[in-house]
């Protein structure tokens, strides 16, 4: 018997702690918003492996379960749609003012992910800078925080 996701050509999710430590030490990052952080490396396999981080200062129960299963049903239809793209990325929801994600609308949350998505997909020329670098969404950090 195959595993569940070579059934279904569902996404790998990644649960482990020690996951999660590696790809933010071995991977890369990419600011798609401000509020949206995505931690990325590409793997030679060619299957999707992802994961959410979205801590209490997002928000309510409520409101972080529904950003995880806005992100399952992305990747679920990604891995469906596109074969032979190997990428780990954990997705990270940035604290912002308070209420902000219980307003977000799954139309924006898709644009932005799309955006980030997008930006990964796009080959490196030799002697160019890796599009996904592109901190110009990153938050202003020289605050002190």
């Amino acid at each position: 018997m195959l595993p569940k996701s070579v059934e279904s050509n569902a996404p790998f999710v990644l649960k482990r702690n020690s996951e999660f430590l590696e790809l933010k030490k071995q991977g890369r990052r990419f600011w798609p918003t401000s509020w949206l952080l995505l931690n990325y490396r590409h793997r030679p396999e060619g299957s999707i492996r992802f994961g959410v981080t979205a801590s209490r200062k997002v928000g309510s129960a409520v409101v972080r379960n529904k950003l995880k299963r806005w992100c399952r049903e992305f990747f679920r239809d990604f891995a469906k749609s596109d074969r032979g793209y190997g990428v780990e990325i954990n997705v990270i929801f940035k604290p912002i003012d308070r209420g902000f994600y219980k307003g977000l609308s799954h139309d924006e949350f898709l644009k932005a992910l799309n955006r980030g998505i997008e930006t990964l997909r796009k080959p490196v020329s030799p002697g160019r800078a890796d599009p996904a670098r592109d901190v110009s969404h990153a938050p202003d950090n020289s605050s002190g925080r």
